[in-house]
């Protein structure tokens, strides 16, 4: 496979992975919860923070990986933009010269 496909496929497994990260999150951390619990016999208040916690924690790293994708797609999108305009210029000058 060549060096450009591979990057795809692994951009694209990235990019895919939010949604394992907002269930498998409140999950594991729930489980872990339920055994503590049964652990110490009390009631579901470790299953229902520990669920909460990484709910939240699920959400975060989904909201910070969002905005960092986009903060690669705005440079990458400015960047474009300069070269486009260059290239314009470019043209242009020939045009004219």
């Amino acid at each position: 496979m060549e060096r450009n496909a591979q990057r795809d496929l692994h951009d694209a497994l990235w990019q895919s992975s939010g949604g394992y990260d907002l269930v498998l999150g409140p999950v594991i951390m729930s489980l872990g919860g339920l055994w503590l619990d049964r652990r110490f016999d009390t009631a579901p208040i470790f299953m229902i923070t520990l669920l909460l916690l990484g709910a939240v924690g699920a959400g975060a790293k989904v909201y910070y990986d969002w905005k960092f994708r986009m903060g690669r797609a705005t440079e990458e999108r400015d960047r474009l933009l300069a070269d486009a305009a260059a290239l314009r210029a470019q043209a242009a000058a020939e045009a004219a010269g």
